[in-house]
């Protein structure tokens, strides 16, 4: 569902264009038509820093310390050099202990020897690897480490090796001084977690800062809309506004000394979309903005992908089993990593439960175990009771012909929105043309369906009018911006596509059935292996258990990929295409503070 929109188009003084912007960023109700072509966040070296710092502030600190009270203007500087310093102190802690393992991986190496070997000509280089059997007869074999080989390479300084492997870099200092040089970085690294300790602490005032910042910026591109009129003596401003806002507006507008008009939106206008779903619809939002937002001339096919989504997921992964490990992921999510991400949790937990349902009716599944009735466990053969979608093909509504009955009930769906937008949006005249489509459809599906659904010579008869019908009705209406007999001759393509494209989109949704089987297979190998894995000892029994949560968790993750992208191509190429979806919608995007608390900007904006 989308929101409904009114334009507002206003006059006033450019004397008073710098306050007026003000309120109405502070009435935070309008979208500044215009505003989706200008960039979407400041671009300024402070606004990226601030960007950087955040970042780095959102780590998983462990500190433990008091902190301290900054100066509100030096705040934002003060932890740029908290910043700078503690990344220079974190590369030199990082060589530190670089070089420090070097002397626990070398323990046999003395440096001092070396050196002496050094003064009367004789050169080497340290080398470490799983094979140094190339570096001839001058490299001196040491013992091995971690299970690689190590060795030293003598040569002349007269005579300097080529070299085909990178020797070890020696370091500079000795183990002691290194050892000393990292008692001090841990105090240093005291001192500076202290600081960003106290950075954590008034992170909030950090974040006001950049908002203020953030209002300001998006406030200079509110003035930077306003276009000059009427011999450049009054200023204009095109906005749009939700409808149900207009009485606050209202009030607002009447106080102001300012000139404006109201109209309703008009095609081929820029007009900005507010989504407006039920809690339900709302979680699958995110699925239907991977594509693009509906224009306003067009219906939001959200809550319709709310219904068809979960049932084309759970049909692709098609596993009980799966389902409800989907299930319990989420609900602990809820509680623990997903607590911020409440919506993504509740979306993972339908899809999760539409799963586990799918794969106790169809074919019947449970960890690849198949849910038949002579099974050995008794729970099992009980469970397959529920099946009533089977792998049978001597029954008509199988797994494989229920996948294109699927395929087929959406496309219809599809059809009737696309009757529906045209008649609502455009005339009962452009919709003619989809009504012939949708004739078309179904008296072809009906006819070559006709032994199955036992149609008598009436019903075949009639069937056949409405084929015919329906293709008049395309060859008359398909285009109605082309003269009469263009039309009945362009019609040919049109028609083409529709035959062509019925069988294409139709034998789409195959896939809804083949990767359900694959899961399926797979997840019974996996399960036969670790069957014959299985012995009497307890350690044959250990690695069966965990090849079999392995096996499984791959098979999982494989499925549930295939279960997500499969279903949004089914959505987004013939869902969408036969709904006659266009997308390209502006996201509403209101012209206000980014936070509502009405800060104040300090520092430089």
């Amino acid at each position: 569902m989308k929101k409904s929109m009114l334009k507002l188009e206003l006059l006033l003084k450019p004397s008073e264009k710098a306050r007026f912007t003000e309120e109405l960023q502070e009435l935070g109700l309008v979208h500044l038509a215009g505003s989706d072509r200008l960039i979407s966040q400041p671009q300024s070296d402070e606004w990226k820093k601030w960007l950087e710092l955040k970042e780095w502030l959102e780590q998983d600190w462990v500190l433990d310390l008091e902190a301290s009270n900054e100066n509100w203007s030096d705040l934002f500087s003060e932890a740029l050099r908290v910043k700078e310093n503690y990344t220079h102190f974190s590369y030199r802690l990082k060589k530190n202990q670089e070089q420090l393992e070097f002397y626990q991986n070398w323990s046999d190496y003395n440096k001092q020897q070396w050196q002496e070997l050094e003064a009367i000509g004789l050169q080497h280089y340290l080398f470490e690897g799983k094979d140094l059997s190339g570096l001839g007869e001058q490299a001196i074999p040491l013992k091995s480490f971690k299970g690689l080989e190590r060795s030293i390479l003598i040569y002349s300084t007269q005579n300097p090796p080529i070299l085909s492997l990178d020797p070890i870099k020696v370091p500079e200092q000795d183990e002691s001084a290194l050892r000393l040089e990292s008692a001090a970085l841990l105090e240093e690294e005291k001192v500076l977690k202290a600081q960003v300790k106290s950075l954590l602490e008034l992170k909030s005032n950090l974040e006001a800062w950049a908002d203020a910042h953030f209002d300001h910026w998006q406030f200079e591109q509110g003035l930077s809309v306003w276009e000059s009129s009427i011999n450049e003596k009054l200023e204009g401003l095109v906005a749009w506004f939700e409808k149900d806002s207009w009485p606050i507006l209202k009030q607002f507008l009447e106080k102001e000394t300012c000139a404006y008009r109201l109209s309703e939106p008009q095609k081929g206008e820029r007009i900005p979309v507010a989504l407006e779903n039920g809690r339900f619809s709302k979680l699958f939002e995110p699925i239907s903005k991977i594509f693009q937002l509906p224009h306003y001339h067009e219906f939001d096919l959200t809550p319709l992908i709310a219904v068809f989504y979960p049932i084309l997921f759970a049909y692709c992964l098609g596993d009980a089993g799966y389902g409800a490990l989907m299930s319990l992921v989420a609900i602990t999510g809820l509680f623990t990593f997903l607590k911020k991400q409440k919506g993504l949790a509740y979306l993972v937990l339908i899809l999760g439960l539409s799963t586990t349902i799918m794969g106790l009716i169809k074919s019947g599944s449970l960890f690849g175990i198949a849910l038949v009735p002579d099974h050995n466990i008794a729970w099992i053969a009980a469970l397959s009771q529920l099946v009533i979608v089977p792998d049978d093909s001597s029954y008509f509504f199988n797994a494989f012909n229920v996948a294109l009955l699927i395929g087929v009930f959406q496309i219809l769906v599809g059809l009737f929105i696309a009757i529906a937008k045209s008649w609502r949006y455009e005339s009962f005249k452009a919709s003619l043309s989809h009504w012939g489509k949708l004739f078309i459809i179904i008296a072809s599906v009906s006819l070559f369906m006709s032994e199955t659904l036992a149609l008598n010579a009436l019903a075949a008869t009639i069937m056949k009018g409405l084929l015919l019908f329906g293709v008049l009705l395309v060859m008359f209406f398909h285009d109605l911006n082309l003269k009469l007999f263009s039309r009945i001759g362009g019609s040919i393509l049109p028609l083409f596509f529709i035959f062509t494209g019925l069988l294409g989109d139709v034998l789409s949704y195959v896939r809804l059935f083949a990767l359900g089987v694959t899961s399926a297979v797979l997840g019974l190998v996996v399960n036969q292996i670790g069957v014959d894995m299985m012995g009497s000892s307890w350690f044959s029994i250990i690695g069966a258990s965990l090849f079999l949560v392995f096996g499984h968790s791959l098979n999982l993750v494989l499925a549930v990929l295939g279960s997500f992208i499969h279903p949004l191509r089914l959505t987004f190429v013939e869902f969408y295409n036969n709904a006659q979806f266009e997308g390209g919608g502006i996201e509403f995007k209101p012209f206000q503070k980014s936070n509502r608390l009405n800060i104040t900007s300090h520092g430089n904006s």
